[in-house]
């Protein structure tokens, strides 16, 4: 088992040549840097392309989404070779687009699912696993390609990954655009940090997993909008979840004037928080007075590096 812990970002197509050129240096500093140690020679900071097909399930009722896990079967194929793995995750903490949780990864023979392989503790208390198996199905896929980068930052090493497809439910299918970040050794405090290094690329903070995505699809559910339902004691992490919830789907819908709304309520509630005397957050009011499309703002550098600093206060604050 492993903890893992991501953030996952949402990416335009006109800033994907940029990001690339960035992590391909990065990572080419990284590799000169780790040659010319013989400790450390045979480290390769490579950059990987694989292409990723994902099949995930679960029962009619939905058992395991019930439960709070999530099941897929992966199949990698990486220089033509194939492989296969079972993943479950559950136990899921998410602020925004930062998400925790615990995953289990085995390796299997071939594309079928196999519960007996998993841990017994990775499945729901009391599930009866031969019953579980028996009712799997298939409910939708996601189909992407991945290129990744091992990046030394601070103390750490972050995975980010590039994934560009598709996600296939219920005859409906749904772009994957999408960045993700992950501690592959080292501290939350570096991810952030690096998170905001990378903001110059205009990425936007994304709360919804592929697998939430697929289960939207499956189900024909539409976007939901958050309640205004924050005071002026409301702690950081239920004003952000409201900005990030309400964002994505101004930007689904692109109601400008709703999205406006929106951070006008932010606005005033960080007033009283702490970052208000930062120059990012006068930089972003600056920016909400000119405001004239969901998209350009939601995406833009000054808008997820001030929710970025939001979640690195929290996380201070929950240490």
């Amino acid at each position: 088992m492993s903890n893992e812990i991501e953030l996952k970002f949402e990416i335009n197509t006109n800033d994907i040549a940029s990001l690339k050129y960035y992590l391909n240096q990065w990572a080419d500093c990284d590799e000169a840097e780790f040659s010319a140690s013989l400790a450390l020679s045979s480290t390769k900071h490579s950059v990987i392309k694989q292409n990723l097909t994902n099949t995930y399930y679960d029962t009619s009722d939905y058992y395991l989404r019930n439960h709070g896990c999530g099941l897929r079967v992966r199949e990698c194929e990486d220089s033509l070779v194939k492989r296969f793995e079972i993943t479950l995750k559950r136990d899921k903490k998410s602020i925004a687009g930062l998400h925790e949780r615990a995953e289990f990864n085995v390796d299997l023979p071939d594309s079928v699912p196999d519960l007996t392989i998993l841990p017994c503790h990775a499945l729901p208390n009391g599930c009866d696993i031969a019953e579980l198996q028996r009712d799997l199905q298939p409910l939708f896929t996601t189909n992407f390609e991945r290129q990744a980068w091992l990046i030394s930052f601070a103390s750490s090493e972050i995975e980010v990954a590039l994934d560009q497809g598709i996600i296939t439910s219920n005859g409906q299918s749904m772009p994957i655009k999408e960045v993700e970040l992950e501690i592959k050794q080292g501290h939350k405090h570096d991810l952030l940090n690096f998170a905001i290094e990378l903001t110059r690329f205009n990425l936007h903070l994304f709360s919804q997993s592929k697998a939430s995505r697929g289960y939207r699809l499956l189900n024909n559910l539409a976007p939901k909008k958050g309640d205004y339902a924050i005071s002026s004691q409301c702690d950081l992490t239920k004003l952000l979840e409201f900005w990030q919830q309400n964002e994505e789907y101004a930007l689904e819908v692109d109601d400008l004037e709703y999205y406006k709304q929106t951070l006008n309520q932010v606005n005033d509630q960080l007033t009283n928080k702490p970052l208000s005397n930062e120059p990012e957050f006068a930089q972003w009011q600056a920016a909400l007075l000119v405001i004239n499309s969901v998209k350009e703002f939601a995406f833009s550098e000054i808008n997820t590096k001030l929710k970025l600093m939001l979640i690195v206060a929290i996380n201070k604050t929950n240490i």
